[in-house]
C-alpha cells in the first residue's frame, strides 16, 4: 500500500547513529573543558572586587603600622588623691586629694616633680551668686612657680601632677584646696569671693626650665656662640 511505511536502508541508519553520536559528544567535551579545576578554583568578579577593595581599604593602615606613626594621644579624666608624705616622713596636709580632672590636650615633654619651678598659662573662675567670676588670667603670659610646695593654690598642685608640657587640663577645685578660708578681695569688675569658693581652672603647662628639650636646644646654641665669639 502507498502508505505502508517503508524500511530504511541499512546504510542510512548507521550514518545517522554516527551524526547523532557526534552532535551529542560535543556539548559534553565543551562542558568539560569549561569546568573549573578543583585543584585551582576561579574567583568570581563579585568576590575580585570586594577583594580590591579591602586591600585598598587595608594597605594605607598597614603602610602607617610600619613606619610606626605614633597614635595621638587620648584624653583621660579623673580625681586627684591625697600625696603621700614627703621625704622626711612628714604627712602632707596641703595636698589632701579630690580635685576633678579632664585632658584637654595631652602634652609630649616633661612632667614636673616636687620642688621644681614650672611656667603655666591658666584661666580661674568661680561661680558667685549664680553669676561667674575670673579671678585671675595670665592672658597668655607664662606665670613661674615652684611646683608642690604650697606656692599656688594646693588643688592647682594636684592637677598638674602626672601632666606634661604642652598639655591642658582643666581642674575642679574644691574650696578647701582653693583659697580655703581666706576670702577673695574684691577687684574692679568682680566682687569678694567668699571663703571655701570652689573654682575651675583650665591650665597649660607651658615648660619646665632645665627640663624640656627647648631648653636643650637653646643651651647648646648660646654655647656654640660663645665659642665662636
Amino acid at each position: 500500500s502507498a502508505l505502508a511505511p517503508r524500511r530504511a536502508s541499512p546504510v542510512l541508519l548507521l550514518l545517522a547513529a554516527a551524526t547523532a553520536a557526534v552532535l551529542l559528544g560535543a556539548p559534553l567535551r565543551r562542558l568539560a573543558f569549561a569546568e573549573p579545576s578543583a585543584s585551582a578554583p576561579q574567583q568570581q568578579p563579585e568576590a575580585l572586587a570586594r577583594g580590591a577593595v579591602f586591600r585598598r581599604l587595608l594597605l594605607p593602615s598597614a603602610a602607617v603600622a610600619t613606619l610606626g606613626a605614633p597614635a595621638p594621644g587620648l584624653a583621660d579624666s579623673g580625681v586627684t588623691k591625697a600625696w603621700e608624705p614627703d621625704s622626711s616622713g612628714e604627712p602632707d596636709e596641703l595636698h589632701t586629694g579630690g580635685v576633678e580632672w579632664e585632658d584637654v590636650k595631652i602634652g609630649s615633654g616633661a612632667t614636673p616633680k616636687v620642688g621644681e619651678i614650672v611656667a603655666i598659662n591658666f584661666v580661674c573662675k568661680c561661680t558667685v551668686r549664680e553669676r561667674e567670676i575670673e579671678i585671675d588670667n595670665t592672658k597668655g603670659t607664662a606665670r613661674d612657680y615652684r611646683f608642690g610646695v604650697g606656692q599656688m593654690l594646693p588643688g592647682l598642685d594636684e592637677g598638674l601632677l602626672g601632666m606634661k608640657t604642652g598639655g591642658t587640663r582643666i581642674l575642679k577645685i574644691p574650696g578647701n584646696l582653693a583659697f580655703g578660708k581666706r576670702p577673695v578681695p574684691a577687684a574692679i569688675g568682680r566682687p569678694s569671693v567668699p571663703p571655701f569658693t570652689p573654682v575651675e581652672v583650665t591650665v597649660t603647662l607651658e615648660f619646665i626650665p632645665g627640663s624640656d628639650e627647648v631648653y636643650e636646644y637653646a643651651t647648646e646654641a648660646v654655647t656654640k656662640e660663645a665659642q665662636e665669639a
